[in-house]
């Protein structure tokens, strides 16, 4: 494994419906970092969390978790790597039929089955800890706001208290305020939690705000990896093409005023 790595991609062949999405993709996350995966449309960035999270089998390649090959993993074994994954989903994913504390609920029922009790008193905290308050726990998804519901699935993604967490697109439907707000909720729980972070997205302003380090995909590979000032100063043609707009001079600038 790759020094300090606890997440480890090595020449990762992934397919959907007979088309190549990654061809021989390498990619190592460190421990407690966060790294965000970016890159355009179609450049398979939900395909390689879905892969890392065991919901998607690679055709090729060896992926390591927490030091651990998936491959051939036997049910209890692939479960307990499970328990030690949080996975907050692209628009919330939330269970409609159930409330904010019954959906927060769900996995420490069917993964650590805890009393109910002692769930709810579980759930009721992981609630408070992403900013929700009783009263939000009582709602269905239908009765949240859009950031509302990204809380409610984070604090889902963290009932079970894991050592890695992937976020599919968190601020995607936020407003520049609310984007900003959920940025810095992931950023301070990252570090309260000690967690492993693997972020989705592709608002150049989040990636800025909370990535330690970009792996930026193109070609069925990751193109570039580092931090964003590296990334902005890169040499590659589609990375420079990504980030060349309006937007990233402004960050640039406002970089070098600081």
């Amino acid at each position: 494994m790759a020094d300090g790595a606890v997440i480890e991609a090595r020449k990762v062949t992934t397919r959907l419906g007979g088309q190549v999405i990654h061809d021989g993709l390498d990619l190592a996350v460190r421990d407690r970092e966060l790294l965000a995966v970016a890159g355009s449309s179609g450049s398979g960035k939900t395909v390689l969390l879905r892969a890392l999270t065991l919901l998607q089998p690679i055709a090729k390649g060896e992926i390591r978790l927490l030091g651990q090959p998936t491959a051939g993993l036997r049910r209890a074994e692939a479960r307990g790597l499970r328990r030690r994954m949080g996975v907050m989903f692209q628009r919330g994913a939330l269970f409609t039929g159930m409330s904010v504390l019954e959906n927060v609920m769900f996995p420490l029922r069917e993964h650590a089955r805890l009393p109910n009790r002692l769930a709810r008193d579980v759930a009721m905290l992981k609630i408070r800890l992403v900013g929700l308050g009783a009263d939000a726990a009582m709602l269905r998804p239908n009765e949240l706001s859009g950031g509302m519901t990204k809380r409610a699935a984070l604090a889902r993604a963290l009932a079970l208290d894991p050592d890695l967490l992937f976020l599919d697109e968190p601020t995607s439907g936020l407003d520049p305020v609310g984007s900003a707000d959920f940025d810095d909720l992931i950023r301070r729980l990252q570090g309260l939690l000690n967690l492993t972070v693997v972020v989705v997205t592709h608002d150049v302003d989040s990636l800025w705000a909370i990535a330690d380090r970009v792996a930026f995909l193109g070609d069925g590979r990751v193109l570039a990896l580092g931090t964003m000032d590296e990334l902005a100063s890169s040499e590659e043609p589609t990375v420079r093409r990504y980030f060349g707009g309006q937007r990233m001079q402004r960050r640039q600038l406002d970089g070098q005023e600081q």
